[in-house]
């Protein structure tokens, strides 16, 4: 009896170690009017933009809940209890998170590093992003499963969509210039320079100007016609 009940408990711990492998991070903002793709409004004004990016974080919701990652956790910065977030049902299958920190670079750090203590490794993304599939996420987790220690996911406007890491390096997060086309280069250089095993997704397209739009109508259409 003895013997089974420790083997049942060496089973129970296996599995419980298995899902503790991995967990997908979604960076996003609450969706105030005049606070998010706040680079669009000149273009196609408040209402729109805000109706752009709840459109492109429900996408990304959707792609994590089709993933192979069971654990997820949605970071937000904003108002946890606005009501975009309580009156969607993808929300229960994510736990809720506060950004913390004076940047974006802070904020994806602390996130790591609280993530980190209770999982084997980590992939961050954000939310404008509608090339974004689940085999995208499946690639990242295998890469991170076997040799490699960080994965980029590099985007065309020279950012990047997706950053996975085994351990978290306050490198990757301090003196970047958030926002412009040197992001995913630096990010890059700074892995290279730390000796790491680097994987790479394939590069992807996200929202942040008026041609952008245009490409995910496309998208869309594709989608739609199967």
């Amino acid at each position: 009896m003895s013997i089974r009940i420790s083997w049942l408990k060496c089973i129970h711990n296996m599995a419980v170690s298995h899902s503790k492998k991995s967990v997908l991070l979604v960076f996003a903002k609450s969706p105030e009017p005049g606070k998010v793709k706040t680079r669009l409004i000149p273009d196609i004004g408040v209402n729109a933009a805000t109706n752009l990016y709840k459109e492109l974080l429900i996408r990304t919701l959707s792609t994590s809940i089709h993933s192979e990652l069971t654990e997820k956790q949605l970071w937000l910065h904003g108002d946890l209890q606005h009501s975009f977030f309580t009156s969607h049902n993808e929300m229960k299958q994510f736990s809720m998170k506060s950004q913390v920190g004076n940047d974006l670079g802070e904020r994806m750090f602390n996130a790591f590093e609280q993530a980190l203590k209770a999982f084997d490794h980590a992939i961050l993304i954000g939310s404008d992003c509608p090339e974004l599939t689940p085999s995208d996420l499946a690639t990242a987790n295998k890469m991170l499963l076997n040799d490699k220690d960080i994965v980029l996911g590099p985007s065309e406007d020279g950012g990047y969509y997706l950053i996975g890491l085994k351990k978290n390096h306050v490198q990757f997060f301090s003196n970047i210039e958030w926002g412009t086309e040197h992001v995913y280069s630096k990010t890059r250089q700074i892995a290279e320079r730390l000796d790491l095993n680097i994987g790479l997704l394939e590069k992807r397209s996200d929202v942040d100007r008026v041609s952008d739009i245009k490409l995910f109508e496309e998208i869309k259409k594709k989608e739609k016609a199967g």
